[in-house]
């Protein structure tokens, strides 16, 4: 009789079953691959949230794997929905969950504020300033989607140990990206495969994008990813990550080709050597082994770029910018969009639309050919001034300068190498994303939201210290 009972009490799951089965099919009815698989996952996804609740650490991972992986997507209601944005939408079901276990609230910081009102501002310009309000604010959930890792982050990892794996994680899924990225590459080279590569992104020279976006972004991302690496290598001698950063993140960089990427990262490894000497940490050790790393990267790919990278710089003249083609496509939108933005200077026009106001064919015969798809604005700054206007872009830079400014109080205090690491990787994607975009995606929210859990622990054991009906030690 206890046995009956206990039978009866679990729900038969056939008709759930069948309605899932149903919806992909409907959602996907020429793809019945694509069916099967989101069938699969709908089903898992219980089970999935029923785990991330036990342990909010391994939810923290699985976003930060989503974020590495943007050239991943299915594509539901006419957009295109990522790991990362499925997998942000779907904690939203766990957080509440995992933020009332916590022991401690969310110390919050004056940045998470600035960055709310930018995500505010998005939808706000999105459905009441855009030509197309129903396609912008789509795209707005989308850009919301990618943000949110960054709050995610700050309420799944609650001490300095789940921040430490957290942070870990984030340097080794990014080596393992950047080598299945190498590894593209070198099929195309030796196979003639296309994998991973767009063979003709730059006219005849092949560059490789991997599970990035597009080749660029895989330069930001390989180039902040070595940067991080060096830095905890000066500061820790490990040599895994001497090895991460030259034969897994610097060789990536390099075989994206982006010209813009290299120089970021060169000026990121600056930093590095920078905070290295005023720390004093710069052995005669360290900087062999850091260059004779680098030098054997190099040399690892460079019979097979070298070429391609004189090809691409060889384009440039400094007299005239514009006889590079790539320059000459950024200036043509850049200025079409610096137009735009004097049509809604204060609240902007809406997130992502000036795809829907760029035409190449208003520009003539001559420049339209094999360019139809390609309205977009590669400037992060200008492309926030003209999603969001003036006030979306004061929001958004005092965002980044407050945590890049509360981070650097953090390290004046005390040693903290993660958070050293990740505002040099930081830097990397400030500089490249001057000459590409890549905050639509959400791997750099991954980055800047690891930032404000350093800042946020540091706060929270300076007040577990020095308690508010306390004094701090007067040598303090």
């Amino acid at each position: 009789m206890k046995t009956s009972s206990s039978i009866r009490s679990v729900p038969n799951p056939t008709p759930v079953l069948f309605l899932i089965t149903a919806l992909a099919v409907l959602l996907w009815p020429d793809a019945p691959g694509v069916a099967v698989i989101a069938g699969a996952g709908a089903i898992a996804v219980p089970f999935v949230l029923s785990w991330s609740i036990k342990r909010p650490e391994a939810a923290a991972f699985v976003l930060i794997a989503a974020s590495a992986v943007p050239k991943i997507f299915i594509e539901i209601g006419g957009l295109k929905s990522r790991p990362e944005h499925i997998i942000g939408g779907l904690l939203i079901f766990v957080v509440p969950f995992v933020w009332k276990k916590r022991e401690q609230p969310v110390l919050w910081i004056f940045p998470d504020y600035l960055l709310l009102a930018y995500v505010s501002l998005n939808f706000v310009s999105s459905a009441f300033l855009s030509v197309s309000p129903a396609q912008t604010v789509k795209w707005a959930v989308q850009q919301t989607l990618a943000i949110l890792p960054y709050f995610w982050l700050r309420i799944l990892i609650a001490d300095r140990k789940k921040f430490r794996q957290a942070f870990e994680f984030l340097l080794w899924i990014g080596a393992a990206t950047a080598g299945y990225a190498v590894i593209c590459f070198y099929s195309y080279v030796f196979l003639g495969t296309a994998l991973g590569v767009e063979v003709e992104q730059y006219g005849d020279v092949a560059a490789t994008y991997g599970l990035q976006y597009e080749a660029n972004l895989l330069g930001a991302f390989s180039g902040a990813l070595s940067v991080m690496m060096l830095a905890m290598y000066v500061q820790e001698n490990s040599r895994k990550y001497l090895i991460g950063f030259s034969f897994f993140a610097l060789t990536a960089m390099i075989v994206s080709l982006s010209r813009g990427a290299l120089g970021a990262t060169f000026i990121g490894f600056l930093a590095v050597v920078w905070f290295s000497f005023k720390k004093k940490l710069l052995t005669r050790k360290v900087m062999l082994s850091a260059a004779a790393a680098g030098l054997a990267a190099v040399l690892l790919v460079a019979p097979f770029v070298i070429v391609h990278f004189v090809d691409r710089f060889s384009t440039v003249e400094i007299s005239d910018p514009t006889a590079d083609p790539n320059t000459l496509t950024r200036a043509i939108q850049t200025i079409t969009a610096i137009d735009e933005v004097a049509n809604h200077p204060i609240f902007g026009g809406g997130t992502s639309s000036f795809q829907l106001a760029f035409d190449w064919q208003s520009l003539g015969e001559t420049l339209t050919t094999g360019w139809e798809d390609q309205g977009w604005i590669a400037n992060t700054e200008l492309r926030v001034l003209h999603d969001t206007g003036i006030v979306g872009l004061a929001a958004f830079s005092l965002f980044v300068v407050s945590l890049a400014w509360q981070a650097r109080g953090v390290l004046k205090k005390q040693n903290f190498p993660e958070l050293a690491a990740l505002l040099t990787g930081s830097l990397v994607y400030c500089v490249s994303f001057q000459a590409t975009e890549g905050t639509l995606l959400a791997f750099v929210w991954v980055q800047l939201g690891l930032v404000g859990c350093a800042i946020s622990l540091m706060k929270r054991a300076e007040q577990d210290q020095f308690p508010e009906n306390s004094s701090p030690p007067l040598n303090g």
